[in-house]
This record gives structure tokens, sequence and C-alpha cells, in this order.
């Protein structure tokens, strides 16, 4: 225990509040932020089919993959703070944005609700959109640059 505080201690607050994010989901040693994302594209297509084909269960499937998507690997976490330095808060709120409108999603889809599922899945597309522009390229360079993306 004394040994994962003192690494724990070594981190960047910002690494540490991402590393606490609401994920019950592991990261195993071929996790990577990379194939994270890939696995979030895959889910945004499982929503769109199912609010396309009104299969409420696979909409709420796919929320609830993203609202627990494997953590970020630690290694990378202190790559990208690094880099993102004071953004990193804001990196950081995309993703929250992106898990609490997954969550909303998996209610809404659970209830019923298309119309609900719909405004958080456009909420949802935004959100990853933002992140994407404003970090996707910044990111995914540093992490090739650490030859950490594989």
């Amino acid at each position: 225990m004394t040994f994962i505080l003192k690494r724990i201690n070594a981190l960047p607050t910002t690494a540490i509040a991402l590393l606490l994010l609401p994920t019950p989901a592991l990261t195993d040693e071929s996790t990577t932020l990379q194939t994270i994302m890939q696995g979030l594209r895959d889910n945004l297509v499982e929503i769109a089919d199912g609010l396309l084909a009104d299969d409420l269960e696979l909409v709420e499937h796919g929320a609830t993959r993203i609202a627990t998507h494997p953590r970020i690997p630690p290694e990378q976490v202190q790559i990208v703070a690094r880099e993102l330095g004071e953004e990193m808060s804001a990196f950081k709120q995309f993703d929250m944005r992106v898990h609490g409108l997954a969550m909303e999603m998996g209610a809404a889809a659970r209830a019923g609700d298309k119309t609900a599922a719909i405004g958080k899945f456009q909420g949802m597309i935004d959100g990853c959109f933002g992140c994407h522009i404003a970090y996707k390229d910044r990111v995914a360079n540093v992490l090739q640059a650490a030859d950490l993306t594989k």
C-alpha cells in the first residue's frame, strides 16, 4: 500500500484525476488509448444502429460500454498530461461529459425514451468531435513519439 501511495504522489494531480474516473473496467496490458478510442467508435456505431432500428437494448448496451470503457494506462496518462499541461483538465472534461451522457443515454434507453436517447447521443457526438478537434493530433503524436500506441 505504501508503494502505491508513493507512486500516486509522484503523478501530477490532473493525471491522478484521470486515473480515478468512475470507470469500472480494468486496463490490461494490451489496452492503449488508441484501442480504447477504437472501441468507443464501435460502441457509437452500435448505438446509431440501435437508434435507427428502434432497438433500445442495443442502444443501452453501446451506452453502457462507453460509460465503462477501460482506463487509459497510467504511463499514457502521464505522457498526455505532460503534453497538455494546463489543458489536461479540459481534456478530462470531454471524457467526463461523454461518460455522463452515456449513462444518461443508457437510462433513457432502459426507460424506452428514444427521443431522450437521441438527444444524449447528439450531445455525445458533439463531445467526441470537440475533443478530437482540440486534442486528437497532439495526443496521437506524443503517444506515437513515445511508441505507446501499440
